[in-house]
């Protein structure tokens, strides 16, 4: 690798080197201009020292070089002989995909499905000229001023992705990479369809489908993956199925995300079948086609397209733009706190954290001041999480994507972060107390007056207990939404991501916290005292 680094000012080939934009295993890119100053992207690519990987690289730019699409950056230079081997494409203006849903969130509705289609139509052309991509991820996607930009045909692999290496295998990114592929199979157009929908799940999400790291080899293998339930994840889910010959075509899965087909469940293996994607609503009993899991083959409808692998599916009648209410809006977008500092998209954990402020609201009749402490520590440390991310976004911006190490030295500073969220915090948790203390002194007032809710010794201690509760509630409230605390509901939602990265563990959560309030609730029953530490026990009226 020490061959294809290059400094800034630096000609290779004639053309002069303004700056670094990835570089990998087999290959670094730049930034270039040409003697006339027009920029591009070059490749200086390694391949000298491996035969197969030359040979393979000629063949790829020369069969890409006679290929124009929107969605393509076009082959402008290339040099396969000589000491220096590189390759120059046009430049894609924008960020990778991965880079996009990090700042704005994942795609929805007509912005995913338009992505999905342009994607979709730049990999066939790819694949019409012969050449297979192999690596298909959200880090190789461009989200140029025109659309999304299909970038690196394995040409050399990016250093911002962890890889996979397996004996007789090609290097992969770990949740991107086919089954059948992992199980030693040679990567090919279906790997490549594959690796698209499990980047179009990336869109859609915010997070790869099976995970990241090693752990993704498994859950591929698996096949444990789980979409949310909007239009066209059922057919996205079944393109990333195992089974080859039962995944849907690129196109099938589009027309999904456009709400055009709906993925009908499988049917035993002895009943009929009249479609395998139907309008609701809407029968043909004319109409036949093969159910996505392949368990079952009937002759498709004369005239349908069909992928390689011979799968056919029925679309329903065009949709009706006014049946837009089906689908779903962006409403995670990037945000700025009260101090205008950005901070990239961050997994939404509403419900854990909606259930974390009832075990708060349910624990403060029986230990207030403690509840609220542990309320406050948790809002700083949640606040010190959104500023080491606001941190490692400052320095991207700064040097460019670097994500191992940058997150290694703003973890360290974490409790640096932590310290300065404190002080931040101090008039949201200020004002959390105040609100709380007063509504729940005004609350208690009412009931010791007995006017209330009785005088006797049952009704006034489950009332002190409704007081004590609603102080709670409403220093939950003020702690989330006070003065300079959009950072921390965003560091909040870090947190819960962080310890709930899977469907099972999000469930597990669940059950802890709905146990919690469960003992809080019996304890209150059972007309526990009020346990008031720190402070002295209050014997109050």
């Amino acid at each position: 690798m020490a061959g294809l680094q290059r400094e800034v000012g630096d000609i290779v080939g004639g053309y002069r080197v303004l700056g670094r934009l990835g570089s990998g295993g087999s290959g670094s890119v730049y930034k270039v201009a040409d003697q006339g100053g027009h920029q591009a992207a070059l490749k200086l690519v390694d391949a000298r020292q491996d035969e197969v990987a030359a040979a393979r690289l000629e063949r790829e730019v020369r069969a890409l070089q006679s290929l124009r699409h929107p969605a393509v950056p076009h082959i402008l230079d290339a040099e396969l002989d000589e000491d220096e081997t590189f390759v120059v494409f046009e430049l894609v203006p924008g960020e990778t995909l991965f880079d996009h849903v990090q700042r704005h969130g994942p795609l929805a509705g007509d912005a995913l499905a338009a992505f999905a289609d342009r994607t979709a139509s730049a990999l066939e052309a790819v694949h019409a000229a012969g050449v297979v991509h192999r690596d298909v991820t959200p880090s190789n996607v461009m989200m140029g001023p025109d659309g999304p930009v299909l970038i690196d045909f394995g040409l050399a692999h990016r250093s911002d992705d962890a890889r996979l290496t397996r004996e007789g295998l090609v290097s992969g990114t770990p949740g991107y990479v086919a089954p059948e592929v992992i199980d030693g199979a040679e990567p090919g157009t279906q790997a490549d369809r594959w690796s698209w929908a499990a980047t179009v799940a990336f869109a859609m999400t915010g997070h790869g489908p099976f995970g990241s790291g090693s752990g993704a080899i498994g859950r591929t293998l698996e096949d444990d993956v789980t979409l949310p339930e909007v239009p066209g994840a059922p057919a996205l889910r079944a393109a990333l199925g195992r089974d080859v010959a039962g995944r849907p075509g690129m196109r099938d899965v589009v027309a999904a995300l456009r709400g055009a087909t709906v993925v009908m469940p499988a049917l035993p293996p002895t009943a009929v079948a009249p479609t395998g994607l139907m309008a609701e609503g809407w029968e043909d009993p004319d109409a036949t086609a093969v159910l996505p899991s392949g368990e079952q083959r009937v002759p498709a409808v004369p005239g349908d397209d069909a992928d390689d692998a011979g799968q056919h599916w029925v679309e329903r009648l065009p949709w009706e733009e006014e049946g837009d209410e089906d689908r779903t809006d962006l409403d995670h977008l990037d945000h700025l706190d009260e101090e205008g500092e950005a901070c990239p998209y961050a997994p939404r954990r509403r419900l854990l954290l909606a259930l974390a402020a009832l075990v708060v609201v349910a624990a403060a009749p029986l230990a207030p001041t403690l509840s609220f402490l542990v309320m406050a520590g948790v809002a700083i440390l949640a606040r010190g999480v959104w500023r080491r991310a606001v941190a490692i976004q400052a320095a991207e911006a700064k040097r460019g994507r670097r994500r191992t190490s940058d997150t290694v030295v703003q973890t360290i500073g974490l409790p640096w972060h932590t310290l300065r969220a404190a002080a931040e915090a101090v008039p949201a948790i200020l004002t959390s107390a105040a609100l709380g203390i007063g509504a729940g002194a005004g609350a208690w007032w009412l009931v010791s007056s007995g006017n209330v809710i009785g005088a006797s010794a049952d009704a006034q201690y489950y009332g002190h207990a409704a007081a004590l509760a609603l102080g709670a509630a409403v220093a939950v409230i003020a702690m989330a939404y006070g003065p300079f605390m959009s950072g921390t509901r965003d560091g909040a939602h870090r947190m819960a991501a962080a310890v709930s990265p899977t469907g099972g563990l999000r469930a597990a959560w669940t059950l802890v916290a709905l146990t919690a309030i469960l003992v809080a609730a019996i304890g209150v029953y059972v007309q526990l005292a009020p346990w008031w530490w720190p402070l002295p026990d209050l014997a109050l009226g």
